[in-house]
């Protein structure tokens, strides 16, 4: 059995299809089914490769009745997927604790993981998981839109700091691109699967912005860990899938790698087109936090709805005034 061991969002079903899809499997079994399924050609759906369903638990005791039907029907080709458990409030050690059962049982592990570096990956107004997500207000109620979500979690995370902004309603898009810059901490690291496992295991590692990057020029050596043999025909299919799932990440990945270069040029009054990065609200919330909190600027933002050019953001720096201790 194959295990991988991902952080939140950043591939593992992806990478779980094209394990099947590249060793030329036609169908995996499947422990919620518990049957054989047909791998599918293309995994991808309008923002993510949840087409494809894999043996992926959410919480404790999901992982213990995946593990037992995976255990229960003896496969060389059984893979288990499962990133940072939904219930881990609740259950604070509940995924390292599961990681420790599983490993006694796999003969191989794979460690797909987001660099710190590069955590504003995750900075973004838009989800590229499922649209539906219990609201942390009230988790009996299933959010279904992005608005609905940063609606729930402005009001979960930010209440006192809703408070000192009075009887401010955020209904412009410059509030609450502000509200936000003061507030959120987009550079702020949470617990990943590193933090969860014992890393003098056995395991191969995979760097996010290789997988997202290049993992058609690397998958051979993944492949060689595995002791699998890649399947040329699928090899060619498998590319143009790959290929199309790269798009899925590129303003993400850009958005991290021109990051520094955006604020220095905002600064130094240089030209930068900003809409190649198709910029969201909390990606342009993170560039004004940054000049709030380690340059002490801030932007003259009433009624900019949208950042299009350094040049422009720079003839709107002013001083900050905001005292942050209130944030």
């Amino acid at each position: 059995m194959i295990a991988i061991l991902a952080d939140h969002g950043v591939g593992g079903t992806f990478l779980n299809w094209s394990i099947y899809y590249l060793a030329g499997h036609s169908e995996y079994y499947s422990a919620a089914e518990q049957r054989l399924i047909l791998v599918v050609d293309s995994p991808l759906t309008d923002k993510n490769a949840h087409i494809f369903l894999p043996n992926m638990p959410n919480t404790v005791a999901e992982f213990d009745g995946i593990l037992y039907n995976l255990l229960s029907h003896q496969s060389s080709h059984n893979t288990i997927y499962f990133h940072m458990f939904s219930d881990q409030k609740k259950f604070p050690t509940g995924t390292a604790d599961s990681i420790r059962k599983l490993l006694p049982h796999v003969s191989k592990t794979l460690l797909l993981t987001l660099d710190p570096k590069h955590l504003l990956y995750q900075c973004s107004f838009y989800r590229r998981g499922d649209s539906i997500r219990p609201s942390l207000m009230d988790p009996s109620i299933n959010l279904t839109n992005n608005h609905e979500i940063h609606v729930d979690f402005i009001n979960y995370c930010f209440v006192s700091s809703i408070k000192v902004w009075g009887e401010s309603n955020l209904e412009h898009v410059w509030d609450s691109r502000e509200f936000l810059a003061l507030n959120f901490r987009p550079f702020t690291k949470s617990q990943t699967m590193v933090d969860c496992m014992d890393l003098s295991h056995d395991h191969y590692a995979i760097n996010a912005i290789e997988l997202w990057d290049r993992f058609d020029e690397t998958v051979g050596d993944l492949f060689k860990y595995l002791e699998l043999e890649i399947n040329v025909d699928n090899f060619l299919k498998w590319k143009t899938v790959y290929n199309a799932w790269k798009i899925k990440h590129k303003n993400r990945v850009l958005f991290v790698w021109y990051f520094d270069m955006i604020i220095d040029y905002i600064i130094n009054g240089y030209n930068l087109d900003l809409t190649k990065f198709n910029l969201d609200l909390y990606q342009e919330a993170a560039i004004q936090h940054t000049l709030i909190y380690k340059h002490n600027l801030n932007l003259k933002t009433w009624q900019l709805e949208k950042f299009t050019n350094t040049r422009q953001l720079h003839e709107l720096l002013e001083t900050n005034i905001h005292p942050l201790s209130n944030y």
